[in-house]
């Protein structure tokens, strides 16, 4: 009867172990694929650019910024001064029970033709349309160079 209460012992031993071991590679698996994952996704960020994406927004955040102080503290009180308003942005019409708020809507007018001249021009002078030029260049280059192979590997077989 001991024997057999040994060799239980034992094979439960064994069983444990293998459940160990088991265990132990799942989880390093586990931390395999999840470096896979962390590095698909650095991976990622690297090739969609979405650093540079991010600065955009930060830098257009602060552009805005900038632009909006311009407009409301500089052009409108100077378009106040030939309109006859202290502040065009509280300039109104009335039209019987209707109040149309026109300077709000020119101080937003403004607003938006400064940003976009801000950033069109600044996308001139960073000469930021030639970079989707130069990558579609470079990928007809690439497919020309592909088929040309293609047609070599043809040629040789």
């Amino acid at each position: 009867m001991k024997e057999k209460m040994d060799k239980i012992s034992k094979k439960s031993k064994v069983a444990a172990t293998k459940a160990k071991q088991k265990a132990a590679e799942k989880a390093k698996n586990a931390r395999a694929n999840a470096g896979g994952l962390t590095s698909g996704f650095f991976d990622f960020i690297r090739e969609q650019g979405v650093v540079t994406l991010a600065v955009g927004f930060i830098i257009g955040g602060a552009v805005t910024k900038l632009v909006n102080s311009f407009v409301i503290d500089i052009i409108n009180p100077i378009l106040g001064l030939f309109l006859g308003k202290t502040n065009l942005a509280t300039a109104t019409l009335k039209l019987g029970p209707a109040t149309i708020a026109w300077g709000n809507f020119i101080s937003a007018l403004i607003d938006f033709l400064v940003i976009a001249a801000v950033v069109y021009f600044g996308f001139k002078l960073l000469r930021l349309d030639r970079i989707d030029i130069d990558k579609k260049k470079r990928e007809k280059e690439a497919e020309a160079e592909a088929k040309k192979e293609e047609q070599a590997e043809k040629k040789t077989k």
